[in-house]
């Protein structure tokens, strides 16, 4: 395939976007529902979706050719994946950091939580040391990673409902292994 280079006088595609109004129609057309998912799905607290869906929209802006089919589909797997982060970010920080941003007085004095957070580490690792390769995979892709069912599907060469199918059986195997771990033996 060749590709002739831009001359140094020629439009990127987010300038052509923009100069045609398209991207104000596409922001004005799908903000409200990305806001909506945002708080209503992931509890995100109004004032930090909008900042969620801004950065959502600047993605875009910057590179329009990653859509490949669907901008609604890709807008929203954007808005879920950077709402997933946003908790990911806010509870790192909120675990080793005050109100003020400064570090914790009592952050290097293991409470009881600690211990009981071991345990319950300890045990999930059991539980996922006796699931299988493939369930450690998906269930690791699809909730830690936040990956969408359908990108799993592709890398698995399945369907997106087979995904979920197999999340499902898996979830289930490990509510199995974890009770059985964990119950107590008289």
């Amino acid at each position: 395939m060749h590709v002739e280079p831009r001359s140094a006088g020629s439009p990127t595609p987010s300038q052509l976007l923009a100069s045609c109004g398209v991207i104000e129609r596409v922001y004005l057309e799908h903000a409200p529902l990305l806001r909506r998912v945002a708080v209503r799905k992931f509890g995100i607290p109004p004032a930090d979706a909008d900042t969620l869906v801004h950065d959502v929209f600047a993605a875009y802006i910057a590179n329009p050719g990653a859509v490949r089919s669907d901008l609604r589909a890709y807008l929203i797997a954007a808005i879920c994946n950077a709402s997933r982060n946003y908790w990911r970010t806010k509870e790192m920080h909120e675990r080793f950091f005050v109100e003020d941003g400064e570090p914790r007085d009592d952050a290097a004095i293991p409470k009881e939580s600690f211990f009981e957070g071991l345990s319950l580490h300890l045990v999930l690792g059991a539980t996922l040391a006796r699931l299988g390769e493939r369930c450690r995979d998906v269930l690791r892709r699809f909730h830690l990673e936040g990956e969408s069912a359908g990108t799993i599907a592709e890398a698995l060469e399945t369907t997106a409902g087979n995904v979920h199918y197999i999340l499902h059986v898996c979830r289930k195997k490990a509510r199995y292994i974890y009770d059985e771990l964990t119950r107590v033996r008289s």
